[in-house]
């Protein structure tokens, strides 16, 4: 029984090289083939058999098989199960050539090779998770002033807050935490516009430093959040500040100039109900275009009289907390900023 796979009708010689790949010694080749040992062990020498490493051996035995089976005129289905292994092993051949010959990984796995390909899903970018969350809103509520507090109470209630108030007394710093808070937990946007672009960006700071006290690191500009809220910084140019919509914080408004142009496109940020707006300043002059807005001018104009407002401008009356307006005096220490040296 003919066991070393190799055709009967094969050249001798190659088929003596073939069968001493497979280990056979020369005289029990020549023995096989009906050949003299000195005739083989020639055939060795002038072929050099002995120089074929193992990956050659086996291409050239796998070819001579695929070569037979090919040309055989009726194939049965184990001549086609074959041919394929036998083409797959051709292939696993070359891959092992190509490695040895200087190549990576992916030449022995292509695996390794496609599992890069395609498109590759993007870290998501300023996740919080509910711990962080709710670690931050402690941080802020215990972190108020009081009268922080009223300007806490009045945004639940009310859609627009106006707030005259002295330097240095944390306005922007509190306002920057509550709009974190708020798009973190309703996806809410926020809109931030100040005097200057220079002056947006100390919000996004205080944020910034804001999320690092639960280790987030925010960035972007704008800043999305995964819940769909985005944080805008802009200056005052109205005509770049009018094509978006969020909760609007317009930040010292007594300083800007042609503030009710401004205000006209800011308003229709925040024109829907679900949104509010908050206007805070250091006070400026009475000339100024803003000071109608805060005096109530701005709404009266056009009323009857019936429905005009008398609001008490005094410094006495903007100390107490009104639902219209509240005014932050440097007698703010009252409301326990005790940061402030007066």
């Amino acid at each position: 029984m003919n066991t070393t796979l190799t055709p009967a009708d094969l050249d001798p010689r190659r088929q003596a090289m073939l069968l001493y790949f497979q280990g056979y010694r020369v005289a029990r080749i020549a023995e096989m083939l009906g050949e003299k040992v000195a005739t083989v062990h020639s055939w060795k020498k002038r072929d050099k058999w002995g120089d074929y490493g193992p990956l050659d051996q086996m291409q050239l035995t796998t070819a001579a098989r695929y070569c037979q089976l090919i040309m055989k005129e009726h194939k049965e289905g184990k001549d086609f199960k074959e041919i394929d292994l036998l083409a797959r092993q051709s292939e696993r051949h070359a891959r092992i050539g190509k490695f040895n010959n200087g190549g990576n990984e992916a030449d022995l796995t292509p695996n390794v090779a496609n599992r890069n390909k395609g498109p590759r899903r993007q870290p998501e970018k300023n996740v919080f998770t509910d711990e962080q969350i709710e670690k931050l809103e402690e941080i802020f509520h215990s972190s108020m002033f009081n009268y922080q507090r009223h300007w806490w109470e009045a945004g639940k209630t009310n859609r627009i807050r106006n707030l005259l108030k002295s330097r240095q007394i944390g306005a922007t710093f509190y306002f920057a935490r509550e709009a974190l808070i708020d798009a973190l937990l309703t996806g809410r946007n926020q809109i931030f516009l100040s005097a200057s672009k220079a002056q947006a960006h100390v919000f996004k700071q205080y944020i910034i430093d804001f999320a690092k006290e639960v280790e987030v690191e925010l960035k972007g500009d704008p800043m999305v959040l995964p819940n769909g809220a985005t944080l805008y910084f802009l200056g005052t140019n109205a005509r770049t500040a009018q094509s978006y919509h969020g909760n609007l914080y317009l930040d010292e408004y007594f300083w800007i100039p042609k503030f009710q142009e401004l205000r006209k496109v800011a308003s229709g940020m925040a024109i829907h109900k679900k949104w509010r707006q908050t206007y805070f300043s250091t006070p400026s002059s009475l000339t100024h275009s803003a000071y109608p807005f805060w005096s109530g001018a701005l709404f009266n104009r056009g009323r009857n009289k019936a429905d005009k407002v008398d609001i008490d401008l005094s410094q006495q009356s903007g100390s107490r907390p009104a639902v219209c307006r509240r005014a932050i005096r440097p007698d703010s220490h009252r409301g326990r900023c005790g940061a402030r040296r007066l």
